[in-house]
């Protein structure tokens, strides 16, 4: 018998984790609060369910994927949650990014209710999702992990596991942060570069050719050519950022390029850009400088 997987969000990335799922052979209950992502779900072959408890009753293991640390525990612990009908010694995926601390009072809770909740946020935007290529990091139960690796590999192209409940949490935020910092100096870097009359097409096909982290060839000719597409929002992002400052807070340790970084995409957002891809923090470098004014 194929294990039945309850996914509780199908949204841009639960919908393609889903596909996925489906493809590898695994049986999908799902669930969204929007009829459009559960329709999509149904015509991809998932079973869909009015709560997060229906979908969850028949499930062998439980995925996640929701905006923020309150939306995790009503999916799980609220009136309507799955672990209110969940089995017992159930395995609980979450792949959303939430606050560290949040996620393990809901492992705590989870725990009281028999299951076993691990934080399993991804990298990687919809194309990674899509395509089953995200990289998981994985805090909680190792073996619980391992008992049901099968899940995780269906949607990923790695895994890795760095400890305790929160532990997977806190190694997405360090990961957002030298992204978003990294984003923000090559926009910085650009719009000098244009300003001094180079070309920010040349500049950056200089750059990704020289000794310049991945990101560039990932990111790279979206930044030079100011396309947003929105893979990951600029606003997801500022959020991200504010959990940094507070896990940073909690560890008593200096983030300055952080905070700066979190500064410049608060008022990216505040600039009529939050929808659109992180990208657009080159907008504030433009603006700033009078760039394109």
């Amino acid at each position: 018998m194929p294990k039945i997987v309850a996914y509780l969000g199908l949204g841009t990335m639960g919908g393609a984790m889903t596909n996925n799922l489906l493809k590898a052979g695994f049986v999908v209950h799902g669930y969204d609060p929007a009829p459009e992502a559960r329709a999509r779900a149904e015509a991809a072959g998932a079973k869909t369910f009015d709560s997060p408890a229906e979908a969850a009753a028949e499930a062998d293991v439980i995925c996640s994927s929701v905006p923020k640390t309150g939306d995790v525990h009503e999916t799980y612990l609220g009136e309507k949650g799955a672990l209110l009908t969940s089995k017992e010694g159930v395995v609980c995926f979450d792949f959303s990014t939430i606050a560290p601390g949040g996620s393990q009072a809901i492992a705590a809770e989870a725990a009281e209710k028999g299951a076993i909740f691990l934080d399993t946020p991804v990298s990687g935007s919809e194309p990674s999702a899509i395509s089953a290529e995200l990289n998981v990091m994985v805090g909680g139960d190792e073996a619980a992990m391992n008992a049901h690796r099968d899940v995780l590999e269906a949607v990923s192209e790695s895994i890795n596991h760095f400890g305790p409940n929160g532990a997977g949490l806190h190694m997405k935020l360090v990961a957002n942060q030298i992204v978003s910092v990294f984003l923000s100096v090559v926009s910085e870097g650009l719009t000098l570069g244009e300003r001094s009359g180079l070309d920010p097409v040349e500049m950056m096909d200089y750059m990704k050719n020289a000794s310049i982290p991945k990101i560039l060839a990932i990111k790279g000719s979206a930044l030079a050519s100011r396309d947003y597409t929105p893979y990951f929002r600029v606003d997801l992002m500022r959020k991200d950022l504010r959990l940094i400052s507070e896990m940073a807070e909690a560890a008593t340790t200096p983030t300055p390029f952080a905070a700066l970084a979190r500064q410049v995409f608060i008022a990216t957002s505040a600039m009529g850009f939050g929808e659109v891809d992180q990208n657009a923090v080159r907008e504030f470098f433009d603006k700033t400088a009078g760039l394109g004014a």
